[in-house]
């Protein structure tokens, strides 16, 4: 994910450097691997901390002065980043997910008002940051956003098999899927401009008509637990991120 933030700030035109002491070479193009920690501070005054959560509190606490940290790391807590950090530091917990590269990035973010335009300005472009106003449902949105890529890639890749299985080929039904997928979400969001009350739902019911195709296929995807099986899959992996920040 750290990878995919440098890679989306370099693609807008932002000087861009990091630290990895594993790394002899940047796997982002555009992105300058300095090569200690002493460094990067000397050329940085944000810093965009992308380590497994047990590593942010031994990361944060090699830094020596106060500067503005963001945190994309599952779990762990605004007071944990503010006590990790040196004194009078500004931190914010934000969390990220995969299409931000291609500028349709759905970012959750908690922090206090004065670091609001610190995050507006660094994900600026990247998609959609919705402030979230307790910390306490930033778990939430790691199960839904953060995680969410993958779920809808999984929901991609079974339409595909599908088709498969029904005699298509696959490169054929992989493309009728994904432009039905990515078709009705801007369709819907065209809906949502001149209506933003409108549900998904109704928009569904126009396309299911008494006894047609539609009404059957559904049938068979709620008897296979299929909104059931969505709904568990975020609670899990909010269920996870919670525990991550546990250690």
């Amino acid at each position: 994910m750290g990878g995919a933030v440098a890679k989306a700030l370099v693609n807008q035109g932002t000087k861009v450097f990091a630290f990895d002491p594993n790394l002899k070479v940047s796997p982002v193009e555009g992105v300058t691997l300095v090569s200690t920690l002493e460094r990067l501070e000397e050329e940085a005054g944000l810093f965009v901390i992308a380590v497994k959560p047990n590593l942010v509190g031994p990361v944060l606490s090699e830094f020596k002065k106060p500067s503005i940290f963001v945190s994309i790391a599952a779990g762990i807590t605004y007071e944990q980043l503010l006590s990790f950090s040196p004194k009078a530091s500004t931190c914010v917990r934000v969390m990220p997910n995969l299409p931000l590269v291609s500028k349709r990035g759905a970012m959750g973010y908690y922090c206090n008002d004065e670091a609001v335009s610190h995050v507006e300005r660094l994900f600026y472009g990247m998609g959609e940051c919705v402030r979230i106003s307790k910390e306490s449902l930033m778990d939430a949105v790691t199960g839904l956003s953060g995680s969410g890529p993958a779920y809808v890639l999984t929901f991609l890749q079974a339409m595909a098999e599908a088709g498969l299985q029904e005699g298509l080929g696959y490169e054929e039904s992989l493309a009728l899927s994904l432009e039905t997928i990515e078709g009705t979400l801007v369709y819907f969001r065209e809906l949502r401009t001149k209506d933003h009350a409108i549900h998904p739902m109704e928009v569904r019911n126009w396309v299911t008509s008494p006894g047609g195709t539609t009404i059957h296929g559904l049938d068979a995807l709620e008897r296979g637990g299929f909104s059931t099986a969505v709904r568990d899959a975020v609670k899990r992996a909010t269920e996870r991120s919670k525990e991550l920040g546990k250690g």
